[in-house]
């Protein structure tokens, strides 16, 4: 949706939507945050001020984040926008839930617990705004199969493994990439991934998205990196979360999210396609 046809009144009924099944009634709990100024703004600057901003990797795209968290974990975050699509917005919210918890820790089954329970409600949440007429990733998902049917370039003998769980925006990115002439496939989570990775043919490129069930995106990285058959193969990160950029040292490029897609599109184009140095350097 176009920033000027986003309203107050379609935030307001978001967040109903978020608050009741993030915080039920009943429950004893309540989110960190005082609501009354949210619900009584009259324009989109007044509700914003109350949102962290952060803008995306390259071309300005914005993103507006707000702490709600739910009964249950307090960091999830009700996020509204640009991805992909310049001047397009869209809500979702982010489980952000990328604690450092690994296999050795005694906690990390209840962790994965607590994972998967941020995960059904972040799609009952979003499933419930769609449902509403709000703008969501399914609706981003259908504006780039659009987009795709008219930027469309000639075969490249490339392929790319997408690994990313957010299934609209993974397969509205599908589209676009196999409409740029890649090969595409999609993994939904780290697992899926490896699994496809241990087989032949690799592809030339993964596209891999940090935050994953299961196994996380640097997880995956780790694996791919111990591998001699995958210790070279380009991966491209994909984040909207801070990551010490020391642990990625491995990756072949970061893409911070939000980010364009003509950005995307270059990233993938230098990676596949490096430049030759020149005669005689």
């Amino acid at each position: 949706m176009r920033l000027e046809h986003l309203t107050p009144a379609h935030l307001r009924r978001a967040l109903d939507v978020y608050l009741a099944r993030a915080w039920p009634r009943g429950m004893g709990s309540t989110p960190q945050i005082s609501l009354d100024e949210l619900r009584g703004a009259t324009d989109l600057d007044q509700l914003f001020r109350r949102f962290e901003k952060v803008e995306g990797g390259g071309g300005g795209l914005k993103r507006y984040a707000l702490r709600l968290g739910n009964d249950r974990y307090p960091f999830m975050k009700f996020v509204v926008q640009e991805h992909l699509v310049n001047g397009e917005y869209f809500l979702s919210v982010d489980t952000h839930d990328q604690l450092d918890i690994r296999p050795d820790n005694p906690e990390y089954a209840e962790w994965q617990r607590l994972k998967a329970f941020n995960r059904r409600l972040k799609q009952e949440i979003e499933d419930e705004w769609d449902r509403a007429g709000l703008p969501t990733n399914a609706d981003l998902r259908a504006l780039m199969e659009e987009l795709a049917r008219v930027e469309r370039e000639e075969k490249k003998k490339k392929s790319i493994l997408l690994v990313d769980d957010e299934a609209d925006v993974a397969l509205g990115l599908c589209a676009l990439l196999r409409a740029r002439g890649y090969e595409v496939e999609h993994a939904r989570d780290g697992v899926e991934a490896l699994g496809r990775l241990g087989t032949d043919p690799l592809p030339d490129l993964v596209l891999l998205d940090y935050e994953l069930p299961q196994l996380d995106g640097e997880e995956v990285l780790a694996c791919l990196r111990r591998e001699p058959r995958t210790a070279h193969l380009p991966v491209l990160f994909a984040t909207a979360s801070t990551i010490d950029l020391s642990r990625l040292r491995k990756v072949s490029g970061l893409l911070r999210k939000p980010y364009p897609r003509h950005v995307l599109f270059a990233m993938i184009a230098r990676l596949l396609d490096p430049p030759r140095p020149e005669a005689g350097s």
